[in-house]
């Protein structure tokens, strides 16, 4: 089945398992007002859970299905086929795109292969990094328009929350088609 959005969207962000809840520094007191993100450190990821007294101690239900307390080593193959409606970034109207795939400290990209004058690239590139979760869940796919003089100009990215998808029942798995044609 193809999605016509994001499949966050489409699986309510893949936190059907695990939920996203933001940490906030404390207030100083009550009346202190402020921009929230400035508050905010960090995230607490996981799940909550509450039975009633008379539930609580019939089954161990409460354990099932959570992952091992260490990090999991993964293999994240990112499939880059194509971007579609790039703004220019070239004087001349169009770009020069490549991709940049980072996952915590490891980092790939397509510079090499940058394609001259397009805003609707067809890359054809696969991309294999090794994750641990959890240190290293977020995935960032970046577009870069390549510069020969200065630096190169970040035309835009997204993030990819890695580690919800792992653990979602629906396993947020990507096929790719068995016939491609350019």
């Amino acid at each position: 089945q193809i999605y016509n959005s994001e499949l966050e969207n489409e699986f309510a962000n893949f936190e059907d398992w695990l939920c996203i809840f933001p940490l906030h520094r404390g207030k100083a007191n009550e009346d202190e007002d402020g921009n929230e993100d400035e508050h905010f450190v960090g995230k607490y990821k996981g799940s909550f859970y509450v039975y009633p007294t008379e539930e609580a101690g019939t089954e161990p239900r409460v354990s099932e299905g959570i992952p091992r307390n260490r990090p999991i080593k993964v293999l994240v193959r990112v499939y880059i086929v194509k971007a579609t409606n790039l703004s220019p970034a070239d004087p001349n109207g169009k770009a020069d795109p490549y991709v940049v795939v980072t996952v915590g400290q490891e980092q790939k990209d397509t510079k090499e292969r940058y394609i001259p004058k397009q805003l609707n690239p067809v890359f054809g590139e696969v991309v294999e990094l090794t994750v641990s979760f959890p240190m290293e869940s977020e995935l960032t796919v970046a577009i870069f328009d390549h510069d020969l003089v200065g630096s190169d100009d970040l035309i835009g990215e997204t993030k990819i929350d890695l580690e919800n998808r792992f653990y979602s029942k629906h396993r947020a798995n990507c096929g790719v088609a068995s016939q491609y044609d350019m």
